[in-house]
């Protein structure tokens, strides 16, 4: 799966960022790209895994690569073959669309969830039916808790609205401040990635019916182990230049090793 991310300025594609809410980014491999022609189309029916395992089309195209990948964008089928300082040789990835995450718009506000009370902050004291010293009491309670709970619920209620109104920008333009999303992305859309196994150099053995190649094998090994190709830095010194601390990030997720 290949989710669509925020537009970027050219100054700004190389940021390594880090945030409670995404935990780090950084760059993995940097280096140039080749959109190639989408595949024949032929009378025999093809599997979602062999989307693109067909010869690429000769046909001569004078266009430059960003205008064949705005218009391969457009039409929901996308081919490019990466030219990176780590990926293998003629390294080639085929991206589609299904028609079930081909939205016109950009999603809607999501729906605001009741937010969790934290039992070691005060609370403000319930009204009291009673009377006397009692009642005096929870005037005097009050009159201590209520100006900090009231402050602190000012200030998170102006958090929680500047973060729905940047969230609301995003969403509405899926790019970041100073960028125009001249190219339609839509905010976290999902796209049908495989690997274009014939354009990156393997081929079928018709013997064990496998696909072989020259490929040395390669891994992604996670964030405990991956440098940035661009500062050498790890996910967790990421996050500590940016001030992040006791984050908790997602589980369930592995390098396939096999």
């Amino acid at each position: 799966m290949a989710i669509e991310t925020r537009v970027h300025n050219i100054w700004n594609n190389l940021i390594e960022s880090a945030s409670h809410a995404t935990g780090s980014l950084l760059i993995w491999d940097t280096g140039e790209y080749e959109v190639l022609p989408r595949k024949q189309e032929h009378n025999t029916r093809s599997t979602d895994d062999e989307l693109s395992d067909d010869n690429t089309d000769q046909t001569q195209d004078t266009r430059t690569h960003s205008e064949r990948l705005f218009t391969s964008f457009q039409s929901r089928h996308i081919r490019l073959r990466l030219h990176g300082s780590r990926l293998p040789h003629n390294y080639t990835i085929a991206l589609r669309l299904p028609s079930a995450n081909d939205r016109s718009g950009q999603p809607k506000k999501p729906i605001r969830k009741r937010r969790r009370v934290d039992p070691s902050k005060p609370t403000k004291p319930k009204p009291s039916d009673s009377t006397g010293s009692e009642a005096s009491d929870s005037e005097l309670a009050l009159s201590v808790t209520t100006p900090f709970t009231e402050d602190a619920a000012a200030a998170l209620a102006s958090e929680e609205e500047s973060n729905e109104d940047e969230d609301s920008t995003i969403r509405a333009n899926n790019a970041y401040s100073g960028a125009i999303n001249t190219i339609g992305s839509v905010h976290q859309r999902n796209w049908f990635l495989t690997l274009d196994r014939r354009n990156s150099g393997f081929r079928k053995d018709r013997k064990s019916n496998r696909w072989v190649g020259d490929w040395e094998a390669f891994f992604v090994r996670g964030r405990e182990y991956e440098r940035s190709v661009v500062t050498g830095r790890t996910a967790d010194e990421v996050m500590e230049d940016e001030g992040v601390e006791k984050f908790v990030g997602r589980k369930m997720w592995r390098p396939i090793m096999e």
